[in-house]
């Protein structure tokens, strides 16, 4: 997002209003663990979302369809079911 924005650490640092040495540890991979509100400083300057940061799509609540592959592992699955009710006329699945 910084590169997008063609911002320098120093005119990030400025923007978030944070300190520069504490940019160019983040950027530099030397922080493992950042304060969550540096994290949202930062993203807020670049215009950015922490859904996006994160790998978050989508609203809540909301489900995107399942692939394809498991709609067939599914059918399988029943079709797997069927053929061997039909096959095994002898399995009685409730009582007399």
């Amino acid at each position: 997002m910084k590169d997008q924005r063609k911002l320098t650490n120093q005119q990030l640092a400025d923007l978030a209003g944070i300190p520069v040495g504490t940019i160019n540890r983040i950027l530099a991979g030397q922080t493992d663990n950042p304060s969550f509100q540096t994290v949202c400083d930062i993203v807020m300057v670049l215009d950015g979302s922490l859904d996006e940061l994160v790998g978050i799509t989508g609203k809540r609540g909301q489900r995107s369809a399942p692939p394809v592959s498991v709609l067939l592992c599914a059918a399988l699955f029943v079709l797997g079911v069927l053929i061997y009710d039909l096959t095994h006329p002898m399995v009685v699945f409730f009582r007399q």
